[in-house]
């Protein structure tokens, strides 16, 4: 029984356990984004996050459990991401770019969600991480075609094919080197132009011509 009575754990000791659990699974994410599923070692994990295998055992007891709990978190970043983008009171082409180019951000510099985009694939079995984006981005450009902002001859479901292939490419590309050398405004000016060449590229709408104003600055 705690100190004060209640059978409780004290306030201070939960919080160095979720923040060993924190810590733990930052690890696993950054030993799958490097290693992948099939050579994960756990006392790899261990040694990354400060501390002992017995305490990775402690919070984790199977390796399943680890993972299971890995998968949630990023998939849940990742479902986060699309529900901000999805209310966005914009038309259905630029819906569905500004949603592009923000899993594409957040595979760059978020390990957790990395991670658990290279888990659904290398896991028999494991969720499919595009089920928590591709439906919506598909209605986007269903709802884009219905607009007329779609050239004639490109399909809805092509280009949401050509989406999950540019997000997938993105994530292999960034396994085991995070953002790297590349700050973030970089990357987003390089995820746009990623976006730009494909949404635009089959769109019935010219994009945007630069702020003249902005050459000047």
């Amino acid at each position: 029984m705690a100190p004060d009575g209640t059978g409780r754990r004290p306030a201070k000791q939960q919080e160095r356990s979720l923040l060993t659990r924190g810590a733990l699974l930052d690890a696993t994410a950054r030993e799958i984004d490097r290693h992948g599923y099939g050579s994960m070692v756990m006392h790899r994990i261990a040694r990354e996050a400060g501390v002992t295998t017995g305490a990775l055992t402690f919070h984790f007891p199977t390796k399943g459990q680890l993972l299971a709990e890995l998968g949630e978190l990023g998939l849940a970043r990742v479902e986060e991401r699309v529900s901000e983008v999805a209310e966005l009171p914009v038309t259905p082409l630029r819906r569905a770019h500004l949603l592009l180019l923000a899993l594409l951000e957040l595979l760059h510099r978020d390990v957790v969600a990395r991670a658990a985009v290279r888990l659904s694939s290398e896991i028999p079995g494991a969720d499919d991480w595009s089920d928590s984006w591709l439906r919506p981005v598909r209605e986007m450009f269903r709802s884009a075609g219905e607009e007329g902002q779609l050239r004639a001859g490109v399909t809805p479901e092509a280009v949401a094919q050509m989406a999950l292939r540019l997000a997938a490419g993105t994530e292999v590309h960034a396994r085991g080197d995070g953002a790297g050398p590349e700050d973030a405004e970089a990357a987003r000016v390089r995820f746009t132009q990623f976006c730009d060449l494909l949404l635009y590229g089959i769109s019935a709408i010219r994009p945007p011509e630069p702020d003249p104003a902005s050459k000047n600055t």
